[in-house]
């Protein structure tokens, strides 16, 4: 019986702790609330509105912790990247928001393949 009860209280004091993801990596954005973004569950998902109307994004250690069609770029051994959108040269046109200045980084030191981000 106490397993029981302990297994309730802790089903109901945890919550929803899953992260959703509501715009795909590389959207444009409006700036963030304290307790919400358009991109996603905070602290995972976020717009960095440093970016030319905004640029949605996660956070990352690794490639393997982004979205399908995103790549972590900029994360070190202790501080966590972010996901940026990837790209081809190819297909920069279509794959970035070129209009909007930005440009798919070729061979960036920081990633594992190309990504869209600001000229």
């Amino acid at each position: 019986m106490r397993t029981l009860f302990t297994t309730l209280v802790l089903s109901i004091g945890c919550g929803n702790m899953t992260s959703q993801q509501l715009l795909a990596i590389g959207s444009a954005c409006t700036k963030d609330s304290p307790t919400r973004s358009v991109c996603g569950t905070l602290d995972r998902y976020f717009c960095d509105t440093a970016h030319p109307n905004g640029y949605c994004k996660a956070s990352c250690h690794n490639d393997a912790e982004c979205p399908t069609g995103s790549v972590c770029a900029g994360a070190g051994m202790v501080s966590p990247g972010e996901c940026h959108k990837s790209c081809t040269q190819a297909s920069m046109n279509t794959d970035c928001r070129v209009q909007e200045g930005y440009v798919c980084k070729k061979k960036p030191d920081d990633a594992s393949h190309d990504y869209c981000d600001q000229d």
